[in-house]
């Protein structure tokens, strides 16, 4: 329970989760598309738009959730914080003392929660930053918090969203285990996500599962189930590599 509990505590507070929670800000800004600017120039003349402000902040976030361009940078940003952590360990040595110390089970058990929880923490970080730059821009502009409109279909896109981030951030995981490279942890879903987007677009378009577009507006249940056979072949892959290591 320790090593579970230190991986977690590394996956979250190291610079690499800062980088990809400034960064999916950023990315979910721009997934608001022309609704940002209408911001901007609406905060710059806030004397004149007082009265007649109509956008809300659970529809710029519920914008920004659904983006393409949010989507398809997902998957790197998502692996960025953790999904190589365990490959590193492997290569540097680092696994043997580590295993000694606290168990197979133990330290496989650990790279597994951290690196989906990892994923998971960091969209749900992005989303809250967003409305609290929604805010600050609304503070600094008008001394008013921004106006808030309703938030209950925005919980249903954060929520599949959230997995999201902790299926990108296993599969990078797994891809870089499988591949024994560190950049394969963030460029091979990225290319993987981009593959779907354009087959499930142009070839499949009936196929709504296969556009990961479609899975911010689809069922819950299939994103659980793939989550559930990541986190199985995520395991074995680990237990090969911990039998093969020490």
């Amino acid at each position: 329970m320790k090593c579970i509990f230190y991986d977690f505590r590394r996956a979250i507070t190291g610079r690499w989760f800062l980088v990809a929670f400034f960064a999916s800000v950023v990315s979910l800004y721009m997934s608001i598309g022309d609704q940002s600017y209408y911001l901007i120039n609406m905060l710059s003349e806030m004397e004149m738009y007082e009265d007649s402000f109509w956008l809300d902040a659970a529809t710029l976030l519920s914008q920004g959730l659904q983006g393409d361009f949010g989507v398809l940078i997902l998957p790197a940003l998502s692996a960025l914080p953790f999904a190589a952590q365990a490959l590193q360990e492997i290569r540097s040595g680092a696994i043997r003392p580590a295993v000694f110390r606290v168990g197979r089970k133990g330290w496989i058990a650990g790279k597994v929660l951290s690196t989906f929880v990892s994923g998971m923490l960091l969209q749900m970080a992005a989303a809250i930053g967003l409305l609290l730059v929604f805010h600050l821009m609304m503070l600094i502009r008008a001394g008013q918090l921004f106006p808030s409109g309703d938030f209950a279909p925005v919980r249903a896109v954060l929520l599949r969203r959230t997995l999201c981030g902790g299926i990108w951030a296993g599969a990078g995981c797994l891809f870089a285990l499988v591949t024994e490279t560190t950049s394969a942890a963030c460029l091979a879903p990225l290319c993987l996500c981009y593959a779907m987007v354009m087959i499930g677009t142009r070839f499949f378009p009936d196929r709504a599962l296969l556009n990961p577009v479609n899975w911010l507006t689809g069922a819950v249940w299939p994103l659980l189930l793939v989550l559930g056979v990541l986190a199985g072949g995520l395991a074995r892959t680990l237990q090969r590599k911990v039998n093969a290591c020490v």
